[in-house]
């Protein structure tokens, strides 16, 4: 599978198309990505580990974590956000970190996974309210970043191209003995 089909499939997936930051990531082979060390504190990096946990639950297949979308986020925030990007990304975070303590007092990682649930839902809703087509240069919220990030990241992974999404490299099989008196016919495309 090429990765201009995994990108074209992945924008069909997050309602539009997938961002600058996210398809330059993606052209990186996944052995050459370092991110660069202190952009994320250790209390937001485990608050967007456990945002794209949500997004991307383990089912019966493995979760967004278990496919490695830990390391492209810190990656394509570190490497590939532009400062405005960034900026959208921490403020978001932030203030659904704040709300975390507000409602609940305490941090987001220590709530109950249906009140974790009920702040990104609230963080999407902020998103949906405000003008949707609207989202700047920056290319929308926090939910929307997180939710691409965590996806695209996924179905870009070994474990989401070929575990989550089967890989068929042909559909069906090749038969060069097959008898033409069971066909009747030639086939064509």
């Amino acid at each position: 599978m090429q990765r201009r089909d995994v990108l074209k499939s992945l924008a069909v997936v997050l309602g539009g198309a997938v961002s600058h930051s996210c398809s330059q990531a993606v052209e990186v082979p996944a052995a050459q990505r370092v991110a660069v060390a202190g952009v994320m504190t250790d209390e937001q990096r485990a608050a967007v580990y456990r945002c794209a946990d949500l997004i991307i639950p383990v089912t019966d297949t493995p979760g967004a974590i278990d496919a490695g979308v830990d390391e492209f986020l810190d990656y394509v925030i570190s490497v590939w956000y532009q400062e405005d990007e960034r900026e959208v990304f921490f403020a978001g975070l932030a203030q659904m970190l704040a709300e975390a303590q507000g409602a609940y007092g305490q941090h987001f990682i220590a709530l109950k996974e249906s009140e974790q649930v009920a702040l990104l839902q609230a963080a999407q809703g902020r998103e949906l309210t405000s003008n949707p087509l609207d989202f700047g240069e920056s290319g929308g919220g926090f939910f929307k970043k997180i939710k691409e990030l965590t996806v695209t990241g996924y179905y870009t992974s070994k474990v989401g191209a070929t575990i989550e999404r089967k890989y068929v490299p042909m559909p069906g099989f090749y038969d060069g003995d097959y008898k033409f008196s069971e066909v009747g016919r030639l086939w064509a495309k």
